[in-house]
């Protein structure tokens, strides 16, 4: 038994909040560290769950009832201010604590500046920290970094564990509520197939941690599924295959996917994975099969549809790969989905507003499209490249999320590169709708995400942003997602909900719009137009300043947390919460009411304006 009795094991979360429950983080790598541990400890806890509505304080809670004795935190970059904070709680109730993950493992020094930090472990983490809890003592433990006499000691690095299927499996039975489900019977769980990647592009953190491509055995994988219990009546849960290449070795993804079919894991499971492009081309044979063993999605980065730019990513992108890629995929029945960032050195904002277009050109039934902006994590040779260019302007961790502008890509500013992301998202979304065939409500509510996204991240930045700054920036967005598209009128008689524009307003500037409205024989979509370009349709007048008063009022986290339980686990919701959720929802009604009096004002003085 080693010197640590009780041990905690915790991830760090982002500021801002995670809204959709695919993205949210279902603990697995916590349950591998948990499981390498096990033997040498009384007690293994994971005390604070991924959709916790105030992390912080089921953590001091946590605290106060157990005094673990060591304290262990993963970190990305997002979540390196919320794993300060985890430290400091720690070191208040006298607990050691050990930090790890991408971010300390780039910037060990950096992590170890803080004082509450007492160990860094540097990489892959299950031998390293199972090592460190085993004999008490980081010191002559390789992977680790820590504190001796005043003076930072760097041990050297542990190498890559080779036989992965030589850990212990997950204790997915110690991880807490995600979600309003705890547990193994979470409706969202990552198995990983391999670790690694064979890869090296300049923007990516994975070698920090994955290192070189190593595959695990089929069977290995085989009974990790079949250790995973589906979820009641008949529903299946989604498994994701969170590797980087999960295509890389097609024979091995058949064989795995005969043994998902002959033991019925099919029935049980809708799977996800994530590949590279030109790996589907080579796996085209292995499509079919994959989608009769219940996969649904094949994600793959491309990053960005100009040839100049991958020279520089070092990616090894054919982009002629992308297009039979989806052919390919939509050919055997699979969702295609493309990540797309936004801010290459080297492109400019025409090159940026271009990505929309991109994004649809391979079909919209399908597939979907995800836009990030480019960010310069610590450890990755972008990051040095813009170091040393003086192109990051900002080090607030929190702003690296994939969805915060941290950089100033040939002069791009981050406040109009952030604006230009949710201009592509917005184009994107709608026009893809628009092309689908949905109505106008469907298309308006596509908008709002970007939106919402964008008055977030500003209001995130440093220093204070007034209400009216931030709505003058989302008003810039409307203005450079501008664009207009067509498609014949689908029946006679049109519904009110077919006609809707939403008319964005700013102090002191001319309205934007987005909105569907029928013009002859056709309908149009239009995107930032000037509201003197349409006619026809009912407006619905909304205030930015209003917007972003009430995007600004909300704890977001709190929301995102009782929406995700209420919508998968109603009976997990507690009576406790209802005065906070009733405050929240008191708030999102009062700024909702605020922008009905806004409009009607609008609608009223366009009325009078006419006669």
């Amino acid at each position: 038994m080693s010197a640590f009795r009780r041990v905690a094991l915790l991830q760090s979360h982002p500021r801002t909040p995670v809204w959709h429950d695919y993205y949210v983080p279902d603990l697995v790598e916590l349950a591998s560290l948990a499981a390498a541990i096990r033997p040498f400890v009384e007690e293994v806890a994971i005390p604070v769950g991924p959709t916790d509505r105030d992390p912080l304080h089921a953590f001091e809670s946590y605290l106060r009832r157990h005094r673990p004795d060591l304290v262990g935190i993963s970190s990305f970059t997002c979540g390196a201010g919320s794993a300060r904070r985890y430290a400091a709680l720690a070191h208040r109730h006298g607990a050691v604590v050990v930090m790890g993950g991408y971010h300390p493992s780039a910037l060990p020094e950096e992590v170890l500046a803080c004082p509450d930090v007492d160990v860094v472990v540097r990489g892959e983490g299950e031998a390293t920290f199972a090592e460190l809890v085993r004999t008490g003592s980081p010191e002559g433990v390789a992977g680790t970094s820590f504190r001796r006499d005043g003076q930072i000691v760097h041990n050297p690095a542990r190498e890559p564990i080779q036989d992965l299927d030589a850990l212990p499996r997950p204790l997915r039975e110690l991880r807490p509520r995600r979600c309003g489900l705890a547990g193994a019977d979470y409706h969202t769980d990552t198995v990983y197939a391999s670790r690694g990647c064979r890869g090296r592009c300049v923007f990516c953190a994975n070698h920090l941690v994955g290192g070189a491509w190593r595959p695990r055995r089929v069977d290995a994988i085989l009974a990790e599924l079949f250790s995973i219990p589906p979820l009641p009546r008949g529903r299946r849960k989604k498994v994701k295959f969170w590797d980087s290449s999960f295509l890389a070795e097609p024979e091995r993804v058949e064989t795995l996917c005969q043994g998902i079919i002959e033991h019925g894991l099919d029935r049980h499971f809708r799977y996800v994975a994530e590949s590279r492009a030109e790996d589907v081309v080579r796996g085209a044979a292995v499509l079919p099969i994959m989608q009769r063993a219940s996969f649904a999605r094949i994600g793959c980065g491309v990053e960005s549809p100009n040839r100049r730019t991958h020279a520089t990513l070092r990616k090894g992108l054919n982009l002629d790969h992308v297009g039979r890629a989806a052919e390919l995929l939509a050919g055997a029945g699979l969702q295609f989905s493309k990540f797309l960032i936004v801010g290459h050195e080297g492109e400019d904002e025409a090159d940026i507003l271009a990505y929309p277009e991109y994004a649809l050109s391979h079909g919209t039934r399908l597939q979907n499209t995800t836009f990030f902006i480019m960010t310069p994590y610590p450890g990755t040779e972008l990051a040095a490249r813009m170091t040393a260019a003086g192109t990051i302007a900002s080090r607030n961790w929190d702003l690296y999320t994939n969805h915060g502008a941290v950089i100033s890509p040939g002069g791009i500013g981050p406040r109009r590169l952030q604006l230009l992301h949710a201009a592509v998202a917005m184009r994107y979304k709608c026009s893809r709708r628009f092309a689908a065939g949905r109505s106008a409500a469907e298309i308006l509510a596509a908008c709002f995400e970007p939106l919402l996204l964008l008055a977030t991240v500003e209001l995130q930045r440093d220093g204070a942003v007034a209400d009216a700054e931030v709505a003058g920036v989302i008003h810039d967005a409307l203005a450079a997602a501008d664009g207009v598209a067509t498609r014949p009128v689908r029946r006679a008689r049109r519904r009110v909900r077919e006609r809707l524009v939403a008319c964005f307003h700013a102090d002191g500037r001319a309205p934007r719009l987005i909105g569907v409205a029928r013009l002859g024989d056709e309908e149009r979509l239009l995107l930032g137009a000037e509201a003197e370009r349409l006619a026809g349709a009912i407006r619905v007048h909304v205030s930015l300043e209003r917007l972003v008063a009430l995007a600004r009022r909300l704890d977001h986290r709190r929301l995102a947390a009782d929406g995700m339980t209420l919508a998968h686990n109603p009976r997990a919701f507690r009576l406790a919460w209802l005065p906070s959720f009733a405050r929240e929802l008191a708030a999102a009604l009062l700024g909702l009411a605020g922008m009905l009096g806004f409009h009607l004002r609008r609608r009223f003085f366009a009325a009078f304006d006419r006669r």
